[in-house]
């Protein structure tokens, strides 16, 4: 998947015919004589699934000598923000069908849209309707609704703006005319009360509070090459529906003795379900799991492990559903305050805890021994202070070296490790966190990989996995990181935007093992099938925690589960197994036969001794 966000960028051009005068040089060089305003605003309704954009284009003339024309056209630009081009299709005539353009007394004025190329936005082109003097100020008003700048998920609203250029210029000096133009930006959000709890922002922003409105204001500085950015929302609750399934394995036993010969023609698929995790405050409530597990346990790593037996002699499902529920705490300034902590400090309570040692190791695709990995970590060290500066540098590093392949994204997806995919290799949410896993190893800090599924909306759809990055922090506990997403408004801490399934301090990714005597040892991708969307309230009384799924049974206790797994594993799922189950009876009888026999001689010879 690709959680990465793509800036649009709006450059606004000028063009003015005027009169110049000579000695009218020294009057621009200290006040400007035009000024061009951009007003942006986007207006959020609680419980719309789009968003109003209003772009307001104001001409003024401050120095009463010039004027500009009435020739030419201002041109607004509004991006295409979908991928898929069914969608792009959709959302431009969606934008159509309520564009408006207006002058400064709400009269409408004449338009015309120019559609570029998919995935390239479209132009809309308003010639410029009277000329701009100082006693009359100019102004174009486009007005439209879209979904591109809404993502919205159950109780989570995000609302994301455009950033400008870097080298936004606020003035422009006109050198043939002597005349100075002021180019001033603007761009607020603007929502109603009703709009959940603020959970994050980017960049910085100041707030103000009008009619029951509340506008948060982005100034030009801070919008340079920075997408504002804000997260409303500090609870979710999701919906997930797993689904797998198993083929038939067995053609030795007909289907109709399925129930008969059970022990005889089944199949164990040991499958992971999504886990409880306490930096989101995640629970996890079953409602259906058919069929009932044989056995569930916890590993050390907190991960969920149910054991299913199945038919092998048949076609079956395996099926769990339910509900997971998130919370974070509020926005603060100093939300990452947790990683602002003296780095020496963090390393030597690292070393006083011999359970990080697992989390520091090297793997095959974690090479922190590798001398390409052990010099970009040791370089990536200089000069830092703090845990955050040094967590932040590996995210930029990792953001620099690697690019996102769509393409990848779209195929078999091969696992290449970190020292690849920072030479060079072909990279996805995997290889993000892989680097940045052998990296912060290899400084010293314990990371492990986390697994699960983001990009979750309110609407029913197949998910695919993503990967993150943990790190643990002493008297805290984990920290997620997300170096897939690009942008200096860093991923990082409470991220319930996303649904937590699994963690692994190896090269592991899953959790599923199948065991059957008929050869089916492999995971099938096109089998297994998760849904996770966002809803409103957990619906349905029968829900039942894990612990609660097989009464009197000790989630924690893993070598009951280990004992009881890999017997039944060996008794159900190989030749030696099955050949015990099927000659114990035969073995139990001819001992009960046989004990019978004595039993009857013995109480005829005492008959005849009579």
């Amino acid at each position: 998947m690709n959680p990465k966000t793509t800036t649009k960028i709006a450059t606004v051009i000028l063009t003015t015919i005027s009169l110049l005068l000579l000695p009218k040089l020294v009057y621009a060089q200290k006040q400007a004589d035009f000024i061009i305003n951009t007003y942006t605003k986007i207006h959020y309704t609680t419980g719309q699934d789009f968003v109003t954009v209003v772009s307001n284009y104001e001409k003024k003339v401050e120095n009463g000598t010039f004027y500009l024309t009435k020739e030419g056209e201002k041109v607004f630009h509004i991006p295409d923000l979908e991928k898929d081009i069914d969608n792009i299709e959709k959302e431009r005539k969606f934008k159509q069908d309520n564009l408006t353009v207006t002058d400064m007394n709400k009269n409408p004025i004449k338009y015309s849209v120019e559609q570029l190329t998919l995935g390239q936005g479209m132009y809309v082109h308003v010639p410029h309707y009277r000329e701009t003097t100082k006693s009359m100020p100019y102004s174009i008003i486009m007005t439209y609704k879209t979904h591109d700048n809404i993502i919205k998920a159950g109780r989570l609203v995000t609302l994301i703006g455009s950033a400008i250029p870097e080298n936004t210029q606020k003035e422009k000096d006109d050198i043939k005319s002597g005349t100075t133009t002021s180019l001033n930006y603007y761009f607020s959000f603007v929502v109603d009360e009703n709009i959940p709890t603020l959970a994050k922002a980017y960049p910085k922003f100041t707030k103000k509070k009008e009619d029951n409105l509340t506008y948060y204001n982005f100034s030009t500085e801070e919008r340079k090459s920075a997408s504002p950015t804000l997260e409303f929302g500090t609870d979710v609750i999701y919906r997930f529906e797993l689904e797998y399934k198993t083929p038939k394995t067995d053609s030795f036993i007909p289907e109709e003795y399925a129930g008969l010969f059970k022990a005889l023609s089944t199949n164990i698929y040991e499958m992971s379900l999504p886990r409880e995790y306490s930096e989101t405050n995640q629970e996890v409530w079953i409602d259906t799991i058919s069929p009932t597990p044989k056995n569930i346990f916890r590993n050390r790593e907190g991960n969920v492990i149910a054991s299913f037996e199945v038919p092998s002699n048949k076609e079956d499902i395996i099926k769990v559903s339910g509900y997971i529920r998130q919370s974070k705490q509020p926005y603060t300034v100093n939300h990452l305050e947790k990683l602002n902590i003296d780095f020496k400090e963090y390393l030597e309570k690292i070393g006083q805890d011999k359970g990080n040692i697992k989390y520091l190791t090297s793997t095959k695709y974690w090479e922190i021994g590798d001398p390409f990995i052990q010099d970009a970590a040791a370089s990536l060290l200089k000069g830092k202070k703090t845990l955050f500066e040094v967590v932040d540098a590996n995210y930029e590093y990792v953001n620099e070296k690697l690019t996102y392949d769509e393409e990848k994204a779209n195929s078999e997806n091969t696992r290449i490790g970190a020292v690849n995919a920072l030479a060079g290799g072909a990279s996805v949410c995997m290889e993000y966190a892989d680097s940045m896993i052998a990296l912060l190893r290899a400084q010293g800090i314990p990371a492990r990989a986390a697994l699960g599924y983001a990009n979750i909306m309110d609407t029913e759809r197949v998910q695919v996995r993503h990967q993150w990055v943990q790190i643990w922090i002493p008297d805290h506990g984990w920290f997620s990181i997300d170096p897939t997403f690009e942008s200096k408004n860093r991923k990082m801490g409470q991220m319930i935007d996303r649904v937590l399934w699994e963690t692994f301090y190896d090269d592991s990714l899953s959790n599923i093992s199948i065991f059957s005597i008929n050869d089916e040892d492999s995971f099938s991708e096109d089998n297994y099938k998760v849904e996770i969307f966002a809803v409103d309230n957990m619906s349905g009384g029968n829900m039942k925690k894990y612990n609660e799924i097989i009464p009197e049974t000790n989630i924690d206790d893993e070598a009951r589960y280990n004992m009881v797994t890999k017997s039944n594993s060996f008794l159900k799922t190989t030749v030696l197994g099955r050949a015990l189950l099927v000659t114990a009876p035969v073995i139990v009888l001819i001992i009960f036969m046989t004990i019978l026999i004595a039993l009857i001689k013995k109480v005829i010879r005492r008959e005849k001794k009579k």
